[in-house]
Order: C-alpha cells, then structure tokens, then sequence
C-alpha cells in the first residue's frame, strides 16, 4: 500500500507543479495587464508621452513609497494602479527575489528591485550607450531638475511607436543570483543582451533566472496584450532586438559585443 501510494504520489507531483505554474502566469497576466491600462491612462493624461524610467520626483507620494522613490515609472502609475511597488502583491507570485525601493546612499541611488521591469532603454546594451549617443530607442530615459547636457535621454510619444503590437512596455526582470543584476534580485527596467550562451564575450553576466511559472516569461507590449514569451529569446537582440525599439529596427550599432 506504501508504494502504491507512492508511485501515485510522484505520479501527482508534476501535474500539481504544472498546476501551480500555470496559477502563478496566470496572476502575472492578470498584473501586466492592469499595468497596461495604468501606463495607458497615464500616457492619454501627459500629451500622449510614456513616464520617463527616473523622473522628477513627485512629492505627493512620499508617504507612500518613500521620498527616495517618486521620481520612478511604477510610482508614476500610481495615481491609475493604486499598489505600492514594495507591496509582495504587486509583483508576479512566482518570483523568490527581493522587493524593495531605490536607497540614497554616498555612492548615490541604488535601481529598485523586483518582478517587473520597464522597457526604457531598448535593445541597448548599457545605459552609457542611451547616455552617450543621445539615443532613446525604449519608452522613457532619465531627466534631472536641471539641464545635463548628453545625459538626458528624452521620452517617447506614442505616435512614435512603428508597431505597438510588436514593441515591449513592461515585462517580467531579469533575475540570477550572480552577474551584473547583483544577488538580490531583478532590477526595475529591461536589460537586453549579456546573456548565457554561444559567441557572448562576457558569459558569466546579466543570467536570468527562469523558474517563476514554467519556462517563460510573460511581456505587456505597447497595445495592452499580454504574451508568454521564452526568455532566452526575450533578452537575446538576434531574436527579438526590433521588438525593444520604437521604430521597430534592431540597431544592432547599440548591442552588447559578442
């Protein structure tokens, strides 16, 4: 009877696992797609143009995230989608890394931590490339109380989006306990390239972590749908490097070197 029972339970185990997997997309479906009439609301109210990534902070918030944390886009959204970044039911149930704000130290602003991650940059390797050739080819850059010349990466407007079916809003982040996203978890905004696999010079960074729901992971685009998609072809820019850029070219001029 003991083996009996056995052999049934791991009969069970990974249709139970599929079970909660498939529980855990679906809650995650449900989050990007409030996200997305949120970020819609918010574009329809600011002359048709998407949160910069770090803004100017909005001090009508501080209570609720912290002074620290007003200027990013997921406090941006708040006014449409009323749940606080560092609240656990923000983000996707399947995600084990950490959840917290940005911190002000003497070495400056730490990024954010958690589940989901803003398209602000494009399919650009690193943020000094966006910074240095004055490029904006994702939603929203950086902007400061006064003028940096070179360091101000802009928005964009919806209008200028070639295929907003086709282009990345806010997806699930890039999470490994080693590599250039540090051991605690995801950061806030999407990072395309140095991934694991064949031909990439620097093949100990920038990982995922892919165990939240099954082998994908779930990506709002800029027309509110909401698509489970392979993260190995999510963050690789031979894939998919059109689909991070508003004008719906892969520029690969701004990829990571292999």
């Amino acid at each position: 009877m003991v083996s009996i029972i056995g052999i049934l339970a791991a009969l069970l185990l990974p249709v139970l696992s599929k079970a909660k997997a498939y529980a855990h997309s679906t809650t995650c479906k449900n989050h990007l797609h409030q996200m997305g009439l949120a970020l819609q609301m918010y574009v329809d109210e600011y002359q048709s143009k998407y949160p910069y990534y770090r803004g100017l902070p909005d001090h009508a918030y501080d209570d609720a995230v912290g002074a620290d944390n007003t200027a990013f886009w997921w406090a941006k959204l708040l006014p449409y989608y009323p749940i606080k970044w560092t609240d656990p039911a923000y983000h996707c149930p399947g995600y084990k890394g950490v959840i917290k704000g940005s911190i002000m130290d003497k070495g400056g602003w730490t990024h954010p931590n958690g589940s989901y991650a803003y398209n602000a940059k494009g399919a650009c390797g690193t943020w000094s490339s966006v910074i240095t050739n004055n490029v904006l080819l994702g939603l929203g850059g950086r902007t400061y109380k006064t003028p940096r010349p070179g360091r101000t990466t802009g928005v964009t407007s919806e209008g200028q989006i070639a295929v907003p079916g086709e282009m990345f809003a806010i997806g699930e982040s890039r999470w490994k306990a080693q590599g250039d996203q540090g051991p605690e978890g995801g950061r806030d905004y999407m990072q395309c390239g140095w991934i694991y696999g064949p031909g990439y010079a620097n093949k100990g960074m920038g990982a995922f972590d892919p165990v939240r729901h099954g082998k994908n992971y779930n990506q709002l685009f800029c027309d509110g749908h909401v698509s489970a998609m392979s993260p190995w072809g999510i963050f690789d820019p031979r894939n998919t490097a059109a689909m991070w850029n508003y004008d719906h070219q892969p520029h690969p001029e701004f990829w990571p070197p292999f």
